[in-house]
């Protein structure tokens, strides 16, 4: 019996020892997991609405109008040879229109910006520096609307109230920054291609089949563009011809709710007023 005994408390005793072994392997196993598992990542929060990521902040391309009206509007960001050219046309034709001017174009032609204000233009922003946007900061989108729209007051006494972002690069950051400091953002639903010089006719023949009514035409008044003053009589013929009021773009989002769906490349079966 003494034996028996014996044996049962040296079992009690192994089967002590094997479970505190175990737990003390546990204990130890925990450890080193913990010890070599990386910090966990704190999440990052954005200066900015989160919404910003998911595409969903459209600029204007067109207008929808029961009116068979388009808006007429020019960049311009180089030169002082174009400008008076298609200025010359539109004042022959009693033509207005809305340009979009850069800061640094403002500045150096001040005496251009001023006969386009005494004809009777709109003025709106085409920015500062002819950069895209979409690969900038915050801050920086915001110093670039900011700088051009203090020239183009102080220069043309006007506050303006459209901005077409440098190359028509936007995305969510640059629409919601241009919105806070008080200008709509506006890309166009019919370009030109007066920028590629593709020759006057060319010109005329694609305006003329891709307007649609409250359609938003893009046209340049930069040096680089050489056609433009040659085509515009002929374009303005055809779409008055066709029935088009053309006016500012001021006044056609006056007449109707704006469109941020973009246009461009759909078929023209699918656009407004086919």
């Amino acid at each position: 019996m003494f034996i028996i005994r014996a044996l049962k408390r040296v079992l009690s005793f192994v089967k002590q020892r094997l479970a505190f072994a175990a737990v003390a392997a546990l204990l130890v196993a925990g450890g080193i997991y913990y010890g070599l598992r990386p910090p966990a990542v704190k999440p990052v929060f954005e200066e900015y609405d989160p919404r910003l990521a998911m595409g969903t902040e459209m600029p204007v391309f067109y207008v929808q109008t029961d009116r068979k009206a388009v808006a007429l509007t020019f960049d311009i960001s180089w030169g002082d040879k174009t400008p008076d050219k298609v200025l010359d046309v539109l004042s022959e034709y009693n033509q207005k229109a809305t340009f979009f001017l850069s800061g640094p174009w403002a500045s150096h032609y001040k005496s251009i910006v001023s006969r386009i204000v005494q004809d009777g233009h709109e003025i709106a922003s085409h920015g500062q520096e002819h950069v895209n946007l979409s690969q900038e900061s915050k801050e920086a989108i915001k110093q670039n609307i900011q700088s051009a729209h203090d020239i183009l007051v102080n220069l043309t006494g006007t506050i303006p109230q459209f901005f077409r972002p440098p190359n028509g690069d936007y995305d969510d950051l640059v629409v919601l920054t241009a919105r806070e400091l008080g200008y709509e953002t506006v890309i166009w639903a019919v370009d030109s291609l007066d920028w590629k010089n593709p020759g006057a006719s060319y010109i005329v023949e694609r305006v003329s089949k891709l307007t649609f009514p409250g359609a938003i035409l893009l046209f340049h008044a930069s040096d680089s563009a050489k056609q433009t003053h040659e085509a515009l009589p002929m374009v303005l013929e055809n779409l008055k011809a066709a029935g088009y009021e053309i006016i500012t773009l001021g006044e056609l989002m006056a007449i109707g709710k704006p469109a941020r769906d973009d246009p461009r490349g759909r078929p023209l079966s699918e656009l407004p007023g086919n």
